[in-house]
């Protein structure tokens, strides 16, 4: 493995002390000067534990993966990462969080209606405001937070230009605040506060932003331009049994191989398979037995139980 690669891929956290120590330098023409430097951001990260599970045994390392991750931090530019559902788009912005101890991902779903207004900041009541995920990510920091953009493409035409612009000045204004020498704002997280001064959100570091897109429609080329692209393979069989392992270290090696079978006879789908494995750690695939079904019949049963309606 290259040596500059601080991001490994494994899913495995890297210890605090060797990232501080081989963090990336930005370029020149990407340094910013906000401070002071806000908290670290919260240890606690029940969402990566909800997305990948807990960081048991590591994981099979992508080359392009990890290639296109730590070129976009030591750049510090967009990671635009495409590839078919289930490939793991969104869950990579989790592992990158995880790995490198950079606090809970601050995510951006991304609608027909989504303005990049409510991503930076709103109102909070009276006299106060609420930072947005990207508004809290633009916070100055010694280490980035990871913001994740998801389905940009679902976005309205001008919404990735206006995102490109702001993440690019790693900064932006909250006219309500002008004039205030310093203002106590919320941040997206709960019970999360931050001080702004003089209206002014400067970043430090700035954040690494994940974008994906499901390939709806075309992002604009000026924006594509500014990002580091990653397209994901699809799922594989080694990739789907590593996941199973994760989550479920107990079930027998060949239930697994035979559910791997299973998943294996249509495209990869992997909330699907996971909600498999689940019913059979419950004891779903017992009483399906006893309802004299042996075998793939048995595992064909709980395949159709757990089948998700609708596109």
């Amino acid at each position: 493995m290259d040596s500059w690669w601080l991001y490994r891929g494994t899913g495995i956290p890297l210890d605090p002390a060797e990232r501080d120590r081989r963090w990336p330098a930005p370029p020149p023409w990407r340094t910013y000067s906000g401070g002071p430097d806000e908290p670290p951001a919260p240890a606690r990260d029940e969402a990566a534990t909800r997305v990948l599970g807990a960081p048991a045994s590591p994981r099979t390392p992508d080359p392009d993966e990890v290639a296109g991750v730590n070129t976009a931090l030591t750049l510090r530019r967009p990671l635009l990462v495409s590839g078919e559902p289930g490939t793991g788009k969104s869950a990579l912005a989790h592992r990158i969080a995880r790995e490198l101890g950079l606090g809970p991902v601050l995510r951006w779903p991304i609608t027909g209606g989504s303005t990049l207004g409510e991503a930076l900041y709103g109102p909070a009541g009276a006299a106060t405001v609420r930072l947005g995920p990207l508004g809290t990510a633009l916070l100055p920091r010694r280490l980035p937070r990871v913001v994740l953009v998801d389905d940009l493409d679902r976005g309205g035409f001008d919404l990735p230009d206006e995102l490109s612009g702001v993440v690019h000045d790693g900064e932006f204004t909250i006219p309500e605040l002008l004039g205030s020498d310093s203002t106590l704002v919320h941040t997206c997280e709960p019970g999360g506060t931050a001080t702004v001064h003089d209206g002014l959100v400067r970043c430090h570091e700035p954040p690494l932003v994940v974008v994906t897109t499901g390939g709806e429609r075309d992002l604009p080329p000026a924006f594509v331009r500014h990002c580091v692209r990653l397209e994901l393979p699809p799922m594989t069989r080694q990739r789907l049994a590593e996941l199973a392992r994760a989550r479920f270290p107990d079930v027998p090696p060949e239930l697994l191989d035979a559910l791997l079978d299973r998943a294996g006879r249509e495209p990869a789908q992997v909330g699907r398979f996971l909600d498999v494995l689940h019913l059979v750690n419950a004891g779903a695939l017992g009483a399906s037995r006893e309802g004299d079904e042996e075998g793939s019949a048995a595992l064909d049963t709980l395949w159709r139980w757990a089948a998700v309606e609708g596109p």
